[in-house]
């Protein structure tokens, strides 16, 4: 599967948790900022990005009404089983064409060990899968819990991207967890914090906290075209290309 890359999915946990409670012992009450009325501690400042952003995503949800649909994480599940078979069966035959090349004779000593390297790691990824599917063998009913609360993330993650999107527009990113709608961000938080929704209180952390959204040097952005149809479409649910 494809900071915020990944910081999304992790950030709605973290949000929902901050927003039940927050106990801060002796040592935590230099408060740096606030997000809906709570205080975030210098204790806390690694944390910031997500505390902040994830609370008021989740507060958007919330507002939004943005929950996935049963029918919604069943195409997720079924698509993501089907995505590991074909992974699974392209290793296989790029083991199986690394080998038959590594039989020749005309290779250089550069090519030969830059081919068995990438055998190295197919062999160890096709191992590792090995393991995990015996390990995992006869738990299929005990595992499907998480795997439904790992569709939910997900899902719920693309549908308030798209909400987000459909409101702010602007630029698409390219993340490992999924495209993102940067602008959209920057422009929902910027009209959060003009709301009072949140402030950093010591400035020393606010051009840290900004810089995810505002530097575009840290990020691959998508074409508007590719940025607009990833966005609204997920690649669980594109047609997926015959092996």
């Amino acid at each position: 599967m494809k900071p915020i890359a990944i910081l999304l999915v992790m950030s709605f946990a973290a949000g929902a948790a901050y927003a039940e409670t927050i106990q801060a012992t002796d040592a935590d009450k230099n408060v740096i900022a606030e997000v809906l009325g709570k205080k975030i501690t210098v204790a806390e400042k690694d944390k910031l990005n997500g505390l902040i952003f994830g609370t008021l995503l989740e507060k958007f949800a919330k507002d939004n009404k943005i929950e996935p649909t049963e029918k919604e994480l069943d195409v997720f599940v079924q698509k993501t089983e089907e995505q590991e078979k074909r992974q699974w069966i392209r290793f296989e035959k790029d083991r199986k064409k690394l080998k038959a090349e590594l039989r020749a004779t005309t290779l250089s000593e550069r090519e030969r060990q830059a081919k068995e390297s990438q055998l190295e790691t197919i062999e160890k990824i096709l191992k590792t899968t090995r393991e995990m599917k015996l390990q995992s063998k006869g738990m299929e009913e005990q595992l499907r819990p998480m795997m439904r609360r790992t569709a939910r993330q997900f899902v719920r993650s693309w549908k308030i991207n798209k909400k987000l999107y459909a409101k702010y527009g602007g630029r698409v990113i390219f993340q490992q967890a999924g495209p993102e709608p940067l602008d959209a961000y920057r422009d929902f938080l910027k009209e959060q914090e003009k709301k009072g929704n949140f402030q950093i209180l010591d400035k020393k952390y606010e051009a840290s906290f900004w810089r995810y959204f505002i530097n575009d040097a840290m990020h691959t952005f998508y074409s508007n075209d590719d940025g607009a149809k990833f966005i609204n479409t997920p690649w669980w649910m594109m047609e997926q290309p015959q092996e």
